[in-house]
């Protein structure tokens, strides 16, 4: 019986990795609707050849795809840091070209917004240049650092995503309480997730978007809430 099993096992097992063989599994953590979004367009980064080197001769484009591929999944979370951070970092450089050899952000310690903003601008919090602060929300505070030039960047209107957030807190206490988190669960919140994903990637930056300089700002190096990941939390949960 038991060689019988293995022998289902294994068979299932191939045949698993047949049908993965056959599906474009490159793409299929991504949401082909976001390719040709307005607000999706690739951004320009440039860093240096190697541990001790020079600049790079030539810039980098660096897209959501990317960032997904990289943080694990395409989300309202990270969609939200690509939107505002490429509407300001560009800001931070003359050619547009950002530089990720000279910038220190603030976020909020949110899985998605910290390795958003860390891919995106080469924050790290290892070397202090990646400060997390609770308080931010979903906003952001970039400096450039040979400068000192600095902006903050946020949502100006939240109305859009209430009933996503609303729905967040639901799971988050349905766990709270030990409560079951069923599939509906989880469609409905991802429903609401490419609504807002949606509208962040359609609408008019300057609509969407505060971009405010601000003057004299000191950065400070913070880790707040340091803790276990809050995505991976409902990660056995059926479909």
């Amino acid at each position: 019986m038991l060689k019988r099993a293995l022998l289902l096992t294994f068979a299932g097992v191939a045949v698993w990795a047949g049908e993965v063989a056959h599906l474009n599994i490159d793409d299929a953590f991504y949401e082909k609707s976001v390719k040709n979004a307005p607000n999706a367009k690739p951004v320009l980064v440039k860093d240096t050849d190697s541990a001790l080197g020079r600049y790079n001769l030539y810039p980098k484009k660096l897209d959501i795809k990317t960032l997904a591929r990289a943080h694990g999944h395409l989300c309202d979370g990270l969609v939200l840091a690509y939107v505002e951070l490429s509407n300001t970092l560009p800001k931070l450089f003359a050619d547009g070209v950002i530089d990720r050899t000279d910038l220190r952000v603030v976020a909020k310690n949110s899985p998605c917004l910290v390795d958003t903003s860390s891919l995106m601008s080469g924050a790290r919090i290892n070397h202090r240049t990646l400060s997390l602060d609770n308080s931010l929300g979903g906003s952001f505070i970039v400096q450039k650092i040979s400068t000192g030039e600095t902006y903050k960047v946020e949502l100006a209107d939240t109305g859009f995503i209430k009933a996503l957030k609303k729905k967040e807190k639901e799971i988050r206490t349905k766990q709270k309480k030990g409560e079951k988190i069923t599939p509906k669960d989880i469609d409905e919140v991802e429903a609401l997730a490419f609504e807002a994903m949606t509208t962040m990637l359609n609408t008019d930056p300057k609509q969407l978007l505060k971009i405010t300089k601000l003057k004299d700002y000191q950065y400070e190096f913070k880790m707040d809430d340091i803790g276990s990941r809050s995505d991976v939390i409902n990660k056995n949960v059926g479909r």
